[in-house]
This record gives C-alpha cells, structure tokens and sequence, in this order.
C-alpha cells in the first residue's frame, strides 16, 4: 500500500467510536473519528477521506445526508453505513445516496473489513478506467483544433504542457479565432475532464446579473429571487470556469472576483456566509488587457492573477496556410450534417480564400463556407461564387508588400480632398450595411457575419441609438 487509506467514522456512541477507531488502526488504517456531521464536514473540507463509515440515526445531520454532502464534494470517497434499525427502505435509500456497503449493528469485525476491502477494489477499478477514459479524451480534445502551421502547433504543445496544472490562465485573441475550443482543450486534457465545464461571456449580462451567474444569491436577495442558487464558480465543482471576455468585467466586480480567487470562496448575492469553490479559472478576452491596465480600466492586481499562464491565439491571418485544412473540415461537417453530397473548392477560389484577410477569423470561415454550401448547387465551389461572399474590403495578399513604383489603392480610401471618416463612423456604417443588406435585418446572422457576439452587437446598435438621439435633440 502506497499510502495509509484514511478512514473517517461518524457515530454519535462514543463506546462505537472508540472500539472502530482501535479495530482499524490495528489494520493499517488511518482513522479520524467524530460524534457528529457537523465536525465531520468540517473536517472534510480539509482533507477528504478515502471511506467514510458512518450511523443512520443521529441527531443533526443524520447519516444518509453525511453522505450525500460528501459524495457531493468528492464523488470518488466511499461511503459504508452502519444502523441498528434495518429496513428495505433504508437500505434502497443508503444505496441511493452513494454506500457501498450497509451493516446491521451489531456486524462482526470480518465484515467491516470485507466492506472497506471490496470498495475499495471498486474504487480502483472505477479510478483505472477514469485515467483511460481521460488518455483518450486528451488524445480527441484537440481534433476540433485545426491545422498544422507553427503558431497553431506551438499552442497546442502549450496546452498540453499546461492542461494538468491547475494554474489559471488568460487566453487572448481575437473574436473568433477558438478561444473557447483552446480552454476546453485545456480542460478535457486534465484531471478535472470529467468533472463540469462552465462558461460565462461577461458581455452578455448586466453587472447584478453577472453577479448573480457568478457567486450565486439567497432567497429574497432581490426581486425575482425566489429560492437560493449556486453560482457557476461553485457550481463548477472540480472542474474548469471559462470566464469570457473578462475585460467587461467592471470595476466592483473585478474587485470581487479578485477575493474569490485569493480566498478561494465566493459570497452570494445578499448572502452573509462565505461558499467555498473548487474549480480552475480560464479567462479569455479579445482586447489587449495590458492596455486596459495602463489606462486604468482594469485592476492590476486582478491582471495579474489572471495572467498566470498566458496563451495567445492566433488569427487566421497568422496561420493562413491552415485555411486548406478548416476548410476541408467545415465542408465534411456540412455534408454530414445536410446530407448532401461531397463538395469542394476550386484550386483559384481556395487562393482566393488565403489571400483574404479574415478580419472574423475561423468563425467568418466558416459561415462563408456554409453559406457557400446552401448558395452554390453544383459540386465544386469557384472563385466567381466567392464575388459579394466576402466583405466588401478589398483583400491585400499577405506578405506581399506594393512593388517599387507601384501604387496600391487603400481598400476605401476617399479621393484626394475629401475628409476621412472616423474608425467609429466606418465601424457603424459597416455594422448596418451587414445587418440591413447581408442579414436581411436578422440579428444572429449579422453578428456571425460581422464576427462578434450577438451581445456585442446589441451593445452596438443600442450606443448608436443613443448617438443618434443626441444629434436629433441638437
């Protein structure tokens, strides 16, 4: 044996306690014992023991829920009950709240022995084909990970060096580059892949409500607050939280999810009882949170304990020899999924494709080449088909700088003269340009179209219906 097994006994007869506590020391075991369920948590919470034996009948939390609160915790520990009161029922019921084994009082010694011997065997059969399970999960984790270029590959080797530490990590990159492939990647290639994995775009709700996702609230915390909930951060027990686009984090929350991460504990939503957590932080943004830090957007300190493992993705321009491979792959996922027959571009509308530069990165990608999918009925794609397809920017082929002599048009330059409209002025007119003339006036689509989340949008259109109130009030 590698270790002393930890057994934990819970009976509120201290003569039971006692004769448990010697009979299993005499047989290598490491026992904690306790009179209560209350202690026993606690103790718990410290350090999870490998069995638990515990009494049905006792006063508090009684046995069955002992376990049940245990097994929540740590759904691997091994649970054996011991009454003096035996019934079907009870037995069904120990069962059902995760024992292994159910003894009558008074047992004999042999049979507590054989109880813990025989769950343990179990446990180590169910903890061997877990670690199979999790060999072969990180093996697939990375299929949805396309390509074969450097900057993709590096990361990859990043991931899989990273995976099982539990060290936090802030993913940057892009809108749709795969932040949220790279941190399931991460993920379903650790220790935690069986545990959950949760994701919250912080762009996509309000400050309280965000708070609320997070740490969780209690009854009557606010209006609406029916019953208490358990924030995701808890919620995500043992596994891995993706907190995306943490640069929308305010300023109040950042201060709060700092102490969660130092302390290891969120406070509900009008709660007044700290909830411990135990799940791995990924954060991901699309700006450049240094930045944010210099301008004093965004704390330092929480920066910091963010950018513990940093991880760049890299846009599609940086790796644009992968398109020839996404592209493959998107066109196999649609004939799967539509049923039609195998389709495949032109070598000059591939070119075409690598020479664009993707301005929404793999997403963009890919909803142009579903898009060409239903559009184009004949077998090959060709370059042609691509013409009002990709946005109207006038693509610059990339690392191909304008000959000596050669005078390059800008994509949108104005005639000599005339003023140059301002980045937020092109970034509105560009925005309903999409939504009234690609989408049709469909908001999802535009956002996919436009490369950004459908919350950013909403945020979009809703500051240039305040901006346009403005300048009708003037």
């Amino acid at each position: 044996m590698d270790r002393q097994l930890r057994v934990m006994v819970v009976d509120d007869e201290q003569a039971m306690l006692e004769w448990l506590s010697i009979l299993l020391e005499q047989h290598g075991y490491r026992v904690d014992c306790f009179s209560n369920g209350e202690k026993a948590l606690a103790a718990a919470s410290e350090e999870m023991p490998d069995v638990v034996v515990v009494d049905v009948k006792m006063p508090g939390i009684d046995g069955l829920e002992l376990l049940s609160r245990l097994r929540r915790m740590e759904p691997e520990v091994i649970g054996i009950v011991m009454t003096a009161f035996s019934s079907v029922d009870s037995a069904i019921d120990a069962i059902r709240k995760g024992a292994s084994d159910y003894l009558i009082k008074p047992f004999e010694v042999d049979q507590l022995l054989v109880a813990i011997e025989k769950a343990m065997g179990h446990r180590s059969v169910r903890l061997e084909n877990r670690e199979l399970k999790r060999k072969v999960t990180r093996r697939f984790s990375m299929e949805g990970i396309v390509g074969k270029s450097r900057p993709i590959l590096d990361l990859l080797e990043k991931v899989r060096l990273v995976a099982d530490r539990d060290s936090t990590v802030l993913i940057s990159g892009e809108s749709g580059t795969g932040k949220e492939l790279i941190a399931r990647a991460i993920h379903y290639g650790s220790a935690r892949a069986e545990r959950p994995f949760f994701a919250v775009n912080c762009g996509s709700f309000t400050h309280s409500l965000l708070e609320s996702e997070l740490f969780g609230h209690v009854k009557g915390s606010f209006t609406g607050a029916h019953r208490d909930k358990e924030g995701l951060l808890v919620a995500a027990r043992g596994g891995t939280f993706l907190l995306d686009e943490v640069s929308e984090l305010d300023r109040e929350l950042q201060v709060k999810l700092l102490r969660a991460l130092q302390e290891r504990q969120v406070l509900p939503v009008g709660g007044t009882r700290y909830v411990s957590f135990d799940a791995r932080l990924v954060a991901a943004t699309n700006r450049n949170l240094k930045e944010l830090v210099e301008s004093g957007a965004f704390r330092d300190d929480l920066y910091y304990r963010l950018n513990v493992i940093p991880m760049h993705v890299p846009s599609l321009r940086e790796r644009a020899s992968d398109i020839p491979l996404l592209v493959d792959r998107f066109l196999e996922v649609y004939a799967s999924e539509s049923g039609d027959g195998p389709r495949s571009f032109s070598p000059a509308a591939l070119e075409r494709l690598m020479e664009y530069s993707w301005p929404g990165n793999v997403r963009e990608l890919e909803n142009v080449v579903e898009r060409l999918c239903v559009m184009i009925r004949g077998p090959v794609i060709e370059e042609r088909d691509l013409v009002g397809v990709l946005r109207a920017a006038t693509p610059i082929p990339l690392g191909a700088p304008p000959a000596a002599g050669e005078d390059r048009p800008v994509p949108g330059a104005l005639p000599p003269g005339e003023a140059s409209p301002t980045l937020r002025e092109i970034e509105k007119a560009w925005t309903f340009y999409v939504l009234e003339h690609r989408a049709g006036g469909r908001k999802r689509l535009a956002a996919r179209m436009l490369g950004i989340n459908e919350s950013t949008l909403h945020r979009r259109l809703e500051r240039y219906a305040a901006n346009l109130d403005v300048e009708d009030g003037e």
